[in-house]
């Protein structure tokens, strides 16, 4: 499937038509899409797994579950490097260049440093940088779909986009796209700034027949992510008149130098020391496949050993979690829609890797929206329900909770779930410490926050792992046998999960 010249400048109206080959073109962005490949066959790219499984089906080739990934999965919230749930299919590489003939060459990956500019004159640079990118991604479309929450990361896409349209005429249709519950600090706040620019609105509520759908779709994508993180995400792509869509989902961990909460000067490393904290593993699987899932950890062509440490974690934070999770959600936009994220071309995450990690913190963010239109600084942040950067400003009392997916999942979906958790396709696969099933659908149960916890996680993605098996008639070849390990890890996972659990309720209440 090698790019050829006369491809590499497709016309919106060819794109539209060969949606197979536009993420091509930012392979080497952060934000990239990563379709499958089967390893016999590695010019034969599809969005979608099921497509690539059936392919090896006609060539009589075998579908079998790869017990790495199904470790990984079960242990993390993501896979790491490249690997799926199934043996020599994989996804393409990160931060690279396709070459033909199913060749992939490492794309240049902007320094770390220790800048400490002007601010004014650097964020005159971002924003020119986020404009430019924005103007590649959007091109000749008429009409642009926004993901617009009451986060900081989509707004700036909301006034970048703005300034578009301002200084350019163009895109001449931008559609805001929200999902959760009306009452919510996301709704509302998105809607007021989709007000403030005349724009269209289209809100996507969330409830329990939301997740159920979702879990279904995480199993035909190839269970590789929770059914939690998907939100309104599969139902994006049946949207009408949107030729291109935008998100803002990689501007914490750029623009903030944030990963889920943590600071980058105060990440770990990827992989750590304790795995399978529930003891929802047979033990000898466990053992068998741990060297195999540090080397995926460390598999990243961009890693070097000697690298400082803020550079390496904050590498392994983008090529695992952010892709193998996030974008791994986001697909399913990507396979219907020229799709792209802000903040990840080179020039814009190169921007802000070069500053010093001391001063990589919100501010950024204060003095890129006051230069850019829509004052929607006046809008308070959802997180915070206050006006950004001024701690001592009043709180909004709307909800911050967008969603009650805990509730929905322990409640209205509790039958579906322990179903399927006790069901024959997930414990005959002869991986799973049955003990410490058993044990993790007790405590389970007496989870009592509405949003979602690490059993969520597991829970959740065990149903969507049914799924995935069941529709393509997996199978895992190993045998690993019970052994009293297995009954131990069971117990020290059930005393970890109940801690968890009891801690979590109280802390939430």
């Amino acid at each position: 499937m090698e790019l050829s010249k006369e491809k590499s400048s497709h016309t919106q109206e060819d794109l539209s038509k060969e949606n197979d080959t536009w993420w091509l073109e930012i392979s080497h962005h952060l934000g990239a899409i990563y379709p499958f490949y089967a390893i016999e066959a590695p010019e034969d790219f599809s969005l979608d797994i099921e497509h690539i499984i059936n392919k090896r089906k006609k060539r009589g080739g075998v579908i079998e579950l790869d017990p790495v990934g199904v470790v990984c999965k079960t242990c993390l919230p993501f896979l790491l490097g490249d690997r799926t749930l199934i043996k020599n299919i994989y996804r393409a590489p990160w931060m690279t260049h396709y070459k033909g003939q199913g060749k992939w060459t490492k794309a240049n990956l902007p320094s770390h440093g220790h800048v400490n500019p002007d601010p004014v004159e650097f964020v005159n640079r971002l924003k020119k940088a986020l404009i430019e990118e924005a103007a590649k991604y959007i091109r000749n479309a008429k009409s642009v779909g926004i993901l617009l929450s009451g986060g900081m990361d989509s707004r700036v896409v909301a006034g970048v986009v703005r300034e578009l349209q301002i200084s350019s005429g163009f895109p001449d249709r931008v559609i805001a796209i929200t999902w959760g519950q009306p009452e919510s600090r996301d709704v509302i706040y998105a809607s007021r700034i989709a007000e403030r620019f005349g724009w269209e609105r289209q809100l996507f509520t969330l409830d329990a027949a939301t997740l159920l759908e979702n879990i279904e779709t995480a199993g035909r994508m190839g269970a590789e992510v929770s059914p939690l993180h998907l939100h309104a995400i599969p139902k994006i792509p049946e949207l009408g008149g949107v030729d291109v869509i935008l998100a803002g989902s990689y501007g914490d961990s750029v623009g903030r130098a944030e990963f889920s909460g943590r600071r980058v000067d105060k990440l770990k490393p990827i992989l750590s020391m304790v795995l399978d904290r529930f003891g929802l593993l047979r033990t000898s699987v466990l053992k068998e496949t741990l060297s195999a899932l540090r080397e995926d950890a460390f598999q990243v062509q961009h890693l070097v050993r000697e690298a400082p440490s803020l550079r390496q974690h904050e590498i392994e934070q983008e090529a695992h979690y952010m892709r193998r999770m996030l974008q791994a959600c986001m697909v399913v936009i990507a396979k219907g829609r020229r799709f792209y994220q802000m903040f990840t071309a080179p020039s814009v995450f190169g921007l802000m890797w070069s500053l010093d990690p001391k001063i990589r913190n919100n501010d950024w963010y204060g003095h890129l929206l006051k230069i850019l239109p829509g004052d929607l600084l006046e809008i308070p942040w959802a997180r915070t329900g206050r006006i950004y950067l001024k701690h001592d400003s009043a709180y909004d009392q709307t909800s911050r909770l967008y969603h009650e997916y805990g509730v929905w999942l322990r409640n209205d979906l509790r039958d579906l779930v322990v179903d399927r958790v006790n069901g024959s396709i997930v414990r005959g696969l002869g991986i799973f410490n049955d003990h410490g099933l058993d044990n993790a659908l007790k405590v389970w149960k007496m989870a009592r926050t509405k949003t979602t916890n690490a059993l969520d996680e597991v829970m959740s993605w065990l149903s969507s792992l049914h799924v995935f098996v069941e529709r393509n008639d997996l199978v895992l070849s190993g045998n690993y046998e019970r052994t009293v390990k297995d009954r131990m890890a069971a117990i020290k996972g059930w005393i970890h999960s109940e801690a968890y659990v009891l801690a979590r309720n109280y802390v939430r209440e």
